[in-house]
């Protein structure tokens, strides 16, 4: 593959730039631009009328954006049929879990989460002084009746992952009624649905009941996935009105910008780009398990838009297919140095990310057994 110089230039643009992310040492050659299937973003980009309403909104960036997101708030209101009052609205659902760690963490109190999790967890409980406590996962997802034996009177919070990032899997609608009546009023529950969209689960929970039940349960969703707009940075949650207070005293004011409200306003309003949204990754993810599988990788089930794949020689299975222009999440940082996560992309790319697979990996890449 010819080089491109120290630069990392791709068609006038710098890697890094272009893709917000380091840029590699080398990057491919530049008739093939670069892939990027690392981040489980939406390939297909947000909606046309998020768009159009961005380009509305841009006339009036210097005025503040709606301090309650009221309309948004509105908006998510009817569609998941719960009262405005138990709506937060974040910067991404990280902020919201920043927020839910202060509020309910004193230091030394306890946190349970499985693992491997979203990294951020761990960070969340490290900022408001409170001990994480770990616990295995099982079949790709949180292990409801461990994490529930592990619960004492210093724990103060669970969050759970359903679907779980990275593994792909999710517990059904059994496990979490089972789950939630052992745990006792002192605890509070977050239920990370980051990737609600995507789940074909038939039993998966509804656990918006528990939050019109008057449970300590907060429900985490995103708009950087199923629709789009991770640049913009927008999440939400869904909590009892008590809780929901106390987590919002420990949230900037501001903290969702003008644009990220219009845009999932009229995001949340185009069910029919959604559907193809969701209807495209059901495809792609489907051809890639059963190509990866084909080839000899163990691939854990999945839930979402990524998958995770095991491999023995996974740094060097990673570096190879940066050098071709293929970008994918290593997972040292979840734990996991023989995997590899990779995103549902367009068409094309799934088809790109296989073929450069097939040349950058060997037989030991092979074999690994699913955890």
């Amino acid at each position: 593959m010819a080089s491109v110089g120290s630069s990392c230039a791709l068609d006038g643009v710098r890697v890094g730039e272009a893709t917000g992310r380091s840029a590699p040492e080398c990057a491919p050659h530049p008739a093939r631009a670069l892939i990027d299937l690392s981040a489980n973003e939406n390939p297909l980009g947000p909606s046309p009328y998020a768009l159009a309403a961005i380009t509305k909104a841009a006339r009036q960036i210097h005025r503040y954006p709606e301090k309650e997101g009221t309309a948004l708030k509105g908006a998510l209101a009817a569609r998941l049929e719960v009262e405005p009052e138990q709506l937060l609205l974040g910067n991404g659902s990280a902020e919201l879990l920043d927020g839910i760690a202060r509020a309910t963490l004193w230091p030394g109190d306890e946190a349970i989460l499985g693992v491997p999790s979203f990294p951020a967890y761990r960070s969340c409980i490290a900022r408001a002084d409170g001990t994480a406590v770990a616990v295995p996962l099982r079949d790709g997802a949180e292990d409801l009746a461990r994490m529930a034996r592990r619960i004492c009177e210093r724990t103060r919070l669970v969050i759970l992952a359903n679907p779980n990032n990275p593994a792909g899997g999710a517990f059904g609608a059994a496990q979490w009624e089972e789950f939630l009546a052992q745990v006792p009023s002192h605890v509070v529950v977050v239920a990370d649905e980051a990737y609600f969209e995507y789940v074909s689960l038939p039993e998966y929970p509804q656990t918006l009941k528990a939050v019109a039940d008057g449970r300590n349960v907060i429900v985490l969703r995103s708009f950087s996935k199923a629709y789009g707009l991770a640049g913009l940075r927008i999440g939400y949650g869904v909590a009892p009105v008590p809780l929901r207070q106390r987590i919002e005293a420990q949230l900037q004011h501001y903290n969702t910008n003008r644009m990220a409200q219009v845009a999932a306003l009229a995001a949340l309003g185009d069910k029919d780009h959604l559907a193809r949204c969701i209807a495209m990754n059901a495809q792609g993810r489907l051809y890639l398990q059963r190509e990866l599988s084909a080839m000899g990788f163990s691939v854990a089930p999945s839930q979402t838009n990524f998958l995770l794949v095991r491999m023995a020689d996974a740094a060097r299975v990673h570096e190879q297919l940066r050098r071709q222009g293929v970008l994918v999440k290593r997972l040292e940082a979840f734990g996991l140095p023989d995997a590899i996560r990779v995103s549902v992309g367009r068409p094309e790319e799934n088809k790109r990310f296989l073929e450069a697979l097939a040349s950058a990996a060997t037989p030991r890449s092979h074999g690994v057994e699913a955890r």
